[in-house]
């Protein structure tokens, strides 16, 4: 590598680090003063608070890794534009494109840093960040388990399997459950398209029945509509959910093929598949943003200037990124362009910022 490509991607990797451990920092304080009260009102030990903070690391990392980079291109181009660093350049016939060339190089690595983070990494921790949550806050232990692309639960002498949950609807779909004797024995089985939560019982939908009796003949009945009171609330089932920021690219293009091959909806996966690629590319969108902002005047944009700039334009992004990602939820959008669209926008402002530039 030439000094001068060198010498620019060690200056934007550190200011990269710099920035990366400020808002790491102050995230990290935030969230500390959002939950102190509630652990301490839970008498939480120190372990337990430790390991919460700990794990949430990798997840913050990830988020304010593109603010980062945003404000590592505006401080390094921008200082360097004051100490008349980049006239010199421009001067030796230097353009544009070859100083952004190494800077855009080390943003393209930690972008594939952090799709590595998203597979090995920040779905485990959030995973255990879940479990740490509802242990200290709600005091229940798991009591379900993400086996083959369904979820297991076990409560009150019963087995549940269900292929899909929505939250929002208290509705289940895809739904076995497993009924036992007080010697564990199995009594009743129920297959279910769907279950949904409605005063205070659950009605099942194209349901069979089997009740497994002492003579050990099965006897089966068939229901359009069944309804049952059973002990578990869909609060049960909130706290086992298995949340997609849980789950990695491969974990999620499995659950994806398989709730649809059983033909029930899997947009909501199928979104959160999609955003793996697309939130940590937009680094590389920052990047273009922030070269053509720091290099705009001639006198460049100092440190100020540029903490408020990528502030400002990542609120500006996580707004567009999370409106339109919800829009792929509602079925609004297709899964893909909802979890782009963001990233599509800003290229196009960044592009046009880079081309007005005088190289």
């Amino acid at each position: 590598m030439k000094i001068l490509p060198r010498y620019l991607a060690r200056e934007f990797t550190h200011y990269f680090f710099l920035g990366l451990g400020a808002f790491s920092t102050i995230y990290l304080v935030v969230e500390f003063f959002e939950r102190i009260n509630a652990f301490l009102q839970n008498k939480a030990p120190v372990a337990l608070m430790g390991a919460y903070f700990l794990n949430k690391i990798p997840s913050i990392i990830f988020q304010v890794a593109p603010a980062s980079i945003l404000l590592s291109s505006i401080i390094t181009l921008g200082l360097m534009s004051r100490h008349n660093e980049i006239l010199a350049m421009k001067s030796g016939g230097i353009s544009l494109r070859r100083i952004a060339f190494p800077i855009l190089g080390v943003v393209m690595i930690i972008y594939f840093i952090l799709l590595g983070m998203s597979e090995y990494v920040v779905p485990f921790a959030n995973e255990k960040v879940n479990m740490l949550q509802d242990l200290i806050i709600h005091k229940k232990k798991p009591a379900a388990a993400f086996k083959q692309n369904k979820l297991w639960i076990h409560s009150h002498q019963a087995i549940y399997n269900i292929q899909l949950y929505h939250p929002e609807k208290d509705l289940l779909e895809g739904v076995t459950l497993y009924r036992f004797d007080q010697d564990f024995r199995l009594s009743e089985r129920l297959d279910a398209r769907s279950a949904r939560w409605q005063d205070g019982r659950w009605i099942f939908s194209d349901v069979s029945r089997t009740h497994f009796g002492s003579e050990g003949f099965p006897i089966r009945k068939q229901y359009s509509e069944l309804i049952l009171n059973l002990p578990e609330s869909p609060g049960d089932f909130r706290i086992a959910e298995k949340n997609p920021a849980g789950m990695n690219y491969r974990e999620l293009k499995g659950y994806v093929r398989k709730i649809e091959n059983d033909g029930y909806n899997s947009t909501k996966y199928r979104c959160a598949m999609h955003a793996i690629f697309s939130y940590p590319f937009i680094g590389v969108i920052m990047a273009f943003l922030g070269i053509p902002i720091a290099l705009r005047k001639e006198r460049g944009a100092g440190v100020t200037w540029g903490v408020a700039f990528s502030i400002l334009i990542s609120f500006a992004y996580l707004v567009v990124f999370s409106f339109s990602l919800e829009l792929g939820k509602a079925g609004t959008l297709p899964p893909f362009l909802s979890a782009w669209l963001g990233n599509f926008i800003f290229a196009l402002v960044g592009g046009y910022l880079f081309l007005s530039v005088r190289h």
